[in-house]
């Protein structure tokens, strides 16, 4: 066993990859204030009424009083929206927030005062719009080569389980102002899918993208095919596939115990009916598993082309827990790559479905869009090629660690 590795994951305000050691402190995974990038393309706005290029935010108050459709806090559940414009009008890119779990209903109550916990403005900052500007949210063309005028959502992350949760009943919270909490992430996600159907035009949509990053990129293997089989009676027109970055997280039991602490998540949240339920039913008594990537995986029969790095920096740190890189621990690093990428092709790529993947061999957590250059493309070119032909999309970069070249678009 080796400690928590003193590293910078990837800026959380820049769309750069990190490729490099700077000290750090260190961080089991829950520290809910180490969010992934994509935090950083989200700038709540507080004006009332969007402006063009904004995203207006949606709170589902009816949903907390139907369904109970409550982040930790009881606050309502809360998604942004840009409209799709052009060609793009009817076209879908769906992300949901990450930010990492609470792994313990302790964690959970503090988490529920930050915006991770809580949509609640005065708590979390949200506004009524927000600007939607990097990365895979970019209306950029040349950045965002096939989705930069497609609709875009934001899927604000309060639940604190990768939107798996199904707890009926609340968990006393004493340091709340409701003096309770609730482990909801189930109802939340069927809120908004409802919302976008009934509301936004999402059951007129021809073309949708389900991503998310890091603790999202989790919830889009988790959760891609509960999406697609909602949406092939709702949106009958629809073409469904997935693109999670850096959600494919191993199942390990280092010194952080990630094991331990996810399993634990899946069981105080009752996340059983919301994780994919061919998983389930395929491990019997083992049900814990289905909160984990690599064993849903070989489940997912939605064509999904996940953004991953072999070397991811917060697995690095808070599943392989190495302090430093040297003798010892470079070879540590380049197991666990190599065991990534093992996983990778026997539970995605060789489950039959025509799943791609872009693999690069970076030190980075999730972002990086543009940055990183395999088979001749970057991220945005490779997905589209793999999205419109469904071939070509299998793209591994495969160097050792530690490689900085393989960081910037050469």
């Amino acid at each position: 066993m080796i400690s928590a590795l003193a590293v910078v994951l990837a800026s959380a305000t820049a769309n750069v990859p990190y490729s490099g050691n700077n000290g750090a402190i260190r961080n089991d995974g829950s520290d809910y204030t180490r969010r992934d990038s994509s935090r950083a393309w989200f700038e709540p706005v507080t004006e009332v009424g969007a402006t063009p290029g904004t995203a207006t935010g949606y709170w589902l108050y009816d949903a907390v009083k139907s369904d109970n459709a409550a982040c930790l806090d009881g606050s309502a559940p809360l998604y942004y929206h840009r409209p799709g414009t052009g060609s793009g009008a009817n076209k879908w890119y769906i992300h949901h927030e990450g930010g990492g779990w609470c792994y313990t209903t302790e964690q959970c109550e503090g988490r529920a005062k930050t915006q991770l916990g809580s949509t609640t403005p005065s708590v979390s900052k949200d506004g009524n719009t927000s600007r939607l500007g990097g990365g895979y949210f970019s209306p950029n063309s040349t950045v965002n080569p096939q989705m930069y005028n497609w609709n875009a959502v934001f899927m604000r992350y309060c639940d604190g389980g990768s939107f798996s949760g199904n707890n009926m009943t609340a968990t006393p919270a004493a340091s709340l102002p409701e003096k309770q909490m609730w482990f909801r992430g189930k109802h939340i996600l069927k809120a908004m899918q409802s919302d976008m159907l009934t509301n936004r035009g999402l059951d007129a949509a021809t073309d949708i993208v389900i991503s998310g990053c890091s603790a999202g990129g989790l919830a889009t293997f988790l959760h891609v095919d509960n999406w697609a089989t909602l949406l092939s009676t709702s949106a009958p027109k629809a073409k469904v596939r997935g693109m999670p970055d850096s959600g494919f997280f191993l199942d390990t039991e280092h010194n952080p115990h990630y094991h331990s602490n996810m399993q634990n998540v899946f069981n105080f949240m009752n996340s059983t009916s919301g994780v994919n339920d061919a998983c389930i039913a395929a491990n019997a008594g083992m049900e814990w598993k289905c909160i984990f990537a690599e064993h849903t995986a070989p489940h997912i029969k939605t064509p999904i082309f996940p953004l991953q790095a072999e070397y991811d920096s917060w697995q690095i740190q808070c599943d392989l827990g190495a302090e430093h890189t040297d003798n010892v621990t470079v070879p540590l690093i380049n197991t666990w790559g190599a065991n990534l990428t093992a996983l990778i092709h026997s539970n995605l790529l060789s489950s039959g479905v025509p799943h791609g993947i872009f693999l690069d061999s970076c030190f980075h957590h999730c972002g990086a869009w543009g940055n990183i250059k395999i088979d001749g493309m970057v991220q945005g070119p490779a997905f589209q090629q793999w999205y419109e032909t469904g071939a070509n999309g299998v793209h591994i970069q495969g160097k050792i660690y530690p490689c900085p070249d393989c960081c910037t678009p050469m």
